[in-house]
């Protein structure tokens, strides 16, 4: 490979967010597996499946809605051994509690109000005295991140509802998380428990999120929240030093009829520790795999972001990251698979492709435009696409139809063509449209892999892999040692498209993603070379197992089969 296509290398490997319309797609059909179940009953579940359906923009008057509802006054109308009307949550304890919180505000929250309080006294009742929130039970403990997490997120919901929580409640879950993050800024599961108080990708973003609840409800706007200065869900911009002393040891209350006082914990101290957290989750950053369960680490990537009102962490763009993970582990039947949690795996997922943090907060980011990036089962292209765009000196923009055939004559003559509005165009006639059309023109798609435009060869690959044909897949195979990276990332992701072998035959999307960042242009070239030898060695093997007989049986193949003549 000659030296120069190094140049290329690099470019190709930044990830742009896949297209709208795929996402779409994508969070249309988890939300299908998730109705296919009629009812969740009286379970965490049953409310985590509502509060999904509601960020998707399902309406909260749907009959499914209205039985997830049901089943969450359910728990409001059980009895105790008096015989008393009591609340209490069914399956999930305090997980359950804290999801039906965000429900019900997501709903009514005056229609509510009367529950929304009943389900936030549950949740102060249950708070440990060290601040944090566990499962019910007497059993020692140091309490639980994850559902720490959970009840803070419920209870920050009832904020927004307007019911208020005591200051006091925040000031005890501020000082656990200072008590329990570790040094390096991470969190564990468990911290009582020394096999599960080290440090995982899910503790991290669930602890360094909750942090920056806390310091919402405890100081709006970087000012100590009083009667008179309620949290407003905004973020302070301003940062702090890190010199003030904090008292970690527990002060008393005081008057317990005043709600709001003056928080204990310093903003100072929360803000260094929400920067830790921060620091952490940047330099751990592993989208493929995080250490604990993977799509609850992606929701808290999100809910990080919302809240730090950031489009990246640090040089990385989380949601593009994500939402090609998301969309390349997809099964068929719409959900995804977690860690053995189907159901909770697919509400986490949807809720991060929808941005339900940031719908919340109202945040709203532009995404890339769809032209900077084709997804490629789960790929973006490169954004290099400017100078096709610019004629005569000005960038032409072109309203194109959906039409396949044009949209094939554009990529046909690019030198003639808006490339970025015919990818994007293209993009959404093959996602929404009638797949046998695109079959018909599937001889005009091949010869566009040889195309001079590495562009144009990434969008025939792209739209090769969706025609569910497999005799192009040797193209794609060949594709794995095109002179452009971006091509040759495209077609792997493309035959694991094709194949519905999501994992690539383990080889990795990105054969430069774990190299060293001092790594000269000749030991890079060398690595991308053994990845694709690699790569199509592997993709060769599977299709010489599932291709077509009057392939295999050639007389080229039989004689090579035959004993050699002595």
């Amino acid at each position: 490979m000659p030296a120069l296509v190094l140049c290329s290398l690099i470019p190709a490997i930044v990830h742009a967010q896949p297209p709208q319309a795929e996402i779409d797609a994508a969070i249309q059909r988890g939300v299908a597996f998730l109705k296919n179940t009629p009812d969740y009953g009286r379970s965490g579940l049953n409310a985590f499946v509502a509060y999904t359906l509601l960020k998707t923009g399902e309406s909260p008057d749907s009959p499914y809605i209205q039985n997830c509802v049901k089943n969450i006054l359910a728990d409001h109308n059980q009895k105790n051994e008096k015989g008393e009307i009591i609340y209490q949550p069914g399956r999930d304890y305090n997980y359950c509690a804290g999801v039906q919180l965000m429900v019900l505000e997501a709903i009514d929250p005056e229609k509510y109000q009367t529950e929304i309080q009943t389900t936030v006294d549950f949740l102060i009742r249950t708070q440990h005295s060290t601040g944090s929130w566990y499962y019910p039970g007497n059993n020692p403990h140091n309490g639980d991140t994850s559902i720490t997490q959970y009840a803070i997120l419920g209870l920050w919901a009832a904020e927004r509802a307007g019911v208020q929580c005591p200051t006091a409640v925040w000031d005890k879950a501020a000082r656990w998380h200072l008590t329990t993050q570790l040094r390096d800024g991470g969190f564990g599961y468990h911290p009582a428990s020394p096999s599960e108080a080290t440090a995982k990708h899910t503790m991290g973003v669930a602890g360094t999120g909750s942090l920056y609840v806390i310091s919402l409800m405890l100081y709006p706007e970087g000012k100590p929240r009083t009667a008179d200065n309620p949290q407003t869900g905004s973020i302070r911009k301003k940062r702090f030093g890190f010199l003030e002393k904090v008292e970690l040891a527990e002060k008393p209350v005081g008057n317990e009829k005043n709600l709001i006082t003056k928080p204990n914990i310093p903003l100072s101290a929360i803000e260094n520790a929400k920067s830790k957290g921060g620091d952490w989750v940047i330099r751990n950053y592993n989208i493929r795999n995080p250490t604990g369960w993977p799509i609850y680490y992606l929701y808290g990537l999100e809910r990080i972001a919302a809240l730090a009102d950031a489009k990246k962490l640090g040089p990385h763009d989380w949601y593009a990251d994500g939402a090609q993970q998301l969309l390349t582990t997809q099964r068929d039947d719409g959900s995804w698979y977690g860690v053995g949690n189907i159901s909770p795996s697919t509400c986490l997922a949807i809720i991060f492709l929808s941005k339900a943090t940031g719908k919340t907060l109202h945040r709203k980011y532009q995404p890339e435009p769809v032209g900077s990036g084709l997804l490629a089962g789960g790929r973006g292209l490169p954004k290099n696409l400017a100078e096709v765009q610019m004629r005569n000196g000005k960038v032409e923009s072109k309203s194109l139809s959906g039409d396949l055939t044009e949209l094939l004559a554009q990529l046909e003559d690019p030198a003639n063509a808006d490339l970025e509005a015919t990818q994007e165009s293209l993009i959404e006639t093959i996602t929404l449209g009638d797949r046998e059309k695109l079959i018909q023109q599937k001889e005009r798609v091949l010869k566009l892999i040889d195309a001079r435009s590495p562009d144009v060869r990434r969008t025939a690959i792209w739209a090769l892999a969706r025609t569910n044909d497999f005799t192009v897949a040797p193209r794609l195979i060949d594709a794995l040692k095109d002179p452009d990276l971006g091509v040759r990332i495209e077609a792997r992701n493309g035959l694991c498209t094709l194949s519905r072998k999501i994992r690539g035959l383990g080889m990795p999307e990105d054969p430069l993603a774990d190299a060293p960042e001092n790594l000269d242009e000749k030991e890079r070239i060398q690595i991308v070379n053994q990845w694709s030898d690699e790569t199509a060695k592997r993709w060769q093997k599977w299709y010489n197992s599932i291709k077509p007989f009057e392939e295999i049986f050639n007389l080229y193949e039989v004689l090579n089969q035959l004993p050699a003549s002595k």
